[in-house]
């Protein structure tokens, strides 16, 4: 089998024959000495080929099997694009080890943007009009979309750098135009919320809004442990109830809760927190135990059904969800603390109860966990005569 140099228009080339046909491969080179280089490996093919120790492939190009060296080029497999669907089930099966309430949360931002952006959308196809889009369909705060386009960010990212795609998401937060927050209402008594909707008017979302934000007062917190210790509820619901209500513990912080965690002999119980600091598994908080809470645990650790959780079903770890769901259908048998959003109400009584009475914000936070000058904020104005003294006392 020929193989040779041949000068084309100041560029070395190797021409050589196989199989009958002629060909030509640019060596790239001008230089003589270096062609001759590179033309070894072509010849050292054509030689093997010539006395049977290398075989041609039957699927190979033969010019492209010859210049490479003996190798078969490996044409890369088309790769489908990543859907929508697909993002939201491989990014949530990804995150099985965070919290069930992260978790739940993640599934529902991601539920509505398979739902807006379509389920079979490629997630790479997705630019920023097509967000801005998004953020025009859905009708809720600019609040909500904006975390529901957070998760929706990371997912992608996630996905790039997983593999799954073959960019990151191209458009940035900061340059989606988001409808303007309403904020935070304040938190208000019953007496409060009803004399504000007695005026009418209110739609369906500001009653909500209004009751997200209702505080008991201590006597009303009593009432509603009073009432929920009578009903016909599961054993473990009052516990709960009492637990949520007399630390201000979280609802997941409640149900995270281990026996080993509570010491009846000193009161006190440790709250394993885990929005403190997240680069820990947990952090924990001393909260001491209020009489009512101490009375209500020593009874209840000695009927526990098992288990190392604190409030069990069963002996068995309760669910956020199923947790919320119990306590719901007691409270939902009454009039009034129907209206209860849930334990989020009890955890808010007890900052804006010690607030009124004038407890320390360092006390308030220890007791609560809070690290949020946002949070701080929504029960300040319940300080006694803070700032009104403040005013009075300028002239």
């Amino acid at each position: 089998m020929r193989c040779f140099l041949r000068e084309i228009k100041k560029n070395w080339h190797a021409s050589f024959d196989f199989g009958g046909v002629s060909y030509t491969h640019s060596l790239r080179t001008r230089d003589e000495k270096e062609a001759e280089r590179r033309i070894g490996p072509i010849r050292d093919v054509l030689y093997r080929l010539e006395h049977g120790t290398l075989e041609m492939p039957s699927t190979a190009d033969p010019k492209a099997f010859i210049v490479s060296g003996g190798r078969v080029e490996q044409k890369p497999r088309p790769v489908a694009q990543l859907t929508m669907e697909a993002l939201k089930d491989a990014y949530l099966a990804s995150r099985s080890g965070v919290e069930e309430n992260t978790r739940g949360t993640l599934a529902i931002h991601l539920g509505h943007a398979c739902r807006v952006f379509g389920p079979g959308a490629a997630v790479e196809s997705i630019r920023l009009a097509d967000v801005q889009g998004y953020a025009r369909a859905r009708t809720v705060s600019g609040y909500t979309i904006r975390k529901e386009l957070r998760t929706f960010r990371q997912a992608c990212q996630w996905a790039f750098a997983g593999g799954l795609t073959k960019a990151g998401p191209s458009w940035m937060m900061s340059a989606v135009d988001l409808p303007k927050d309403r904020g935070r209402e304040p938190f208000r008594t019953f007496d409060e919320i009803e004399r504000i909707l007695a005026r009418g008017g209110a739609s369906e979302e500001d009653q909500a809004r209004r009751w997200e934000c209702l505080y008991l007062r201590s006597e009303e917190v009593s009432e509603l442990l009073d009432f929920v210790q009578g009903s016909k509820a599961a054993p473990f619901v009052y516990p709960m109830a009492v637990f949520v209500a007399l630390t201000g513990c979280r609802r997941s912080e409640m149900t995270r809760s281990l026996i080993d965690d509570w010491d009846l002999g000193r009161r006190q119980v440790m709250i394993r927190e885990k929005k403190r600091d997240t680069s820990k598994t947990f952090t924990l908080r001393r909260v001491d135990l209020h009489p009512r809470l101490l009375q209500v645990m020593t009874s209840w650790f000695e009927a526990h059904p098992g288990g190392r959780h604190a409030i069990s079903l069963d002996g068995q770890a309760l669910t956020g969800h199923k947790a919320t769901d119990h306590l719901n259908r007691v409270l939902g048998t009454h009039a009034k603390w129907s209206k209860v959003p849930g334990f989020h109400t009890l955890r808010h009584s007890l900052a804006s109860i010690l607030a009124s009475k004038g407890t320390d914000q360092r006390y308030i936070d220890k007791i609560l966990g809070h690290s949020t000058e946002q949070m701080r904020r929504r029960y300040q104005h319940l300080l006694p005569r803070g700032v009104k003294d403040a005013i009075e006392g300028l002239l």
